[in-house]
C-alpha cells in the first residue's frame, strides 16, 4: 500500500511540472496609441525596428521555452523616445544627427493560456535620468535598454513558472 500511495505521488508530482510546461508563443508586437500617434514622426521603419528588437529581446530571453499551441505572450509597446533623431524626424524638421534627447520606453504584456485567459501582466518603463548620461547613445540606445530589461524580466518571471511548475 505505501509503495502504492508513493508511486501515485510520483507520477502526480511529474504531471504538475508538464502543466506549466505549456510552450510560449509571441505575438506580433503591438504598439499603443502615444507611440501609434508618433509614427508619421518617427517613420513606420523606426517602429518596425522596435518591434523587431523587442522580439529579438524576448526569443533571447525566452529561448528553451518557445513554442505553440501553449501560452501567448502579448506585448505593446506603449511609447518610445529616441536618443537621436530619426530620419523622418531629421527630413522633416530639419535636425540634425548630432541632436541629443532623453529617451526611453514604456511597454506592457499579457501572459494568455491557451483558452485565452490572462495568466500574468507585465509593465515597465525607463527612461535616461540626465541629458549629460545621453551623450555618445545612438538612436534608441535608451528605448533598447528598456526593452532589453522588460524580456529580461519577464524570462526570469517565466523560468520561475516553470521552476515552481505553476
Amino acid at each position: 500500500m505505501r509503495r502504492t500511495m508513493t508511486a501515485l505521488l510520483a507520477i502526480g508530482a511529474l504531471a504538475v511540472p508538464a502543466l506549466a510546461q505549456d510552450p510560449v508563443s509571441i505575438s506580433p508586437i503591438g504598439f499603443g496609441p502615444e507611440l501609434t500617434e508618433k509614427a508619421d514622426e518617427y517613420g513606420q521603419r523606426e517602429l518596425d525596428y522596435l518591434a523587431n528588437e523587442m522580439r529579438e529581446d524576448l526569443e533571447r530571453e525566452l529561448s528553451g521555452m518557445l513554442g505553440e499551441n501553449g501560452l501567448r505572450l502579448e506585448v505593446t509597446i506603449l511609447d518610445a523616445t529616441p536618443n537621436r533623431p530619426t530620419m523622418e524626424q531629421m527630413a522633416a524638421r530639419g535636425l540634425h544627427q548630432s541632436s541629443i534627447s532623453i529617451g526611453g520606453a514604456s511597454l506592457e504584456a499579457r501572459l494568455l493560456d491557451a483558452s485565452g485567459t490572462e495568466l500574468e501582466t507585465f509593465a515597465y518603463s525607463w527612461r535616461s535620468h540626465n541629458i549629460q548620461d545621453v551623450v555618445g547613445y545612438s538612436r534608441w540606445t535608451d528605448a533598447r535598454r528598456a526593452m532589453d530589461r522588460f524580456a529580461d524580466d519577464i524570462g526570469e518571471s517565466l523560468s520561475e513558472r516553470y521552476r515552481s511548475g505553476s
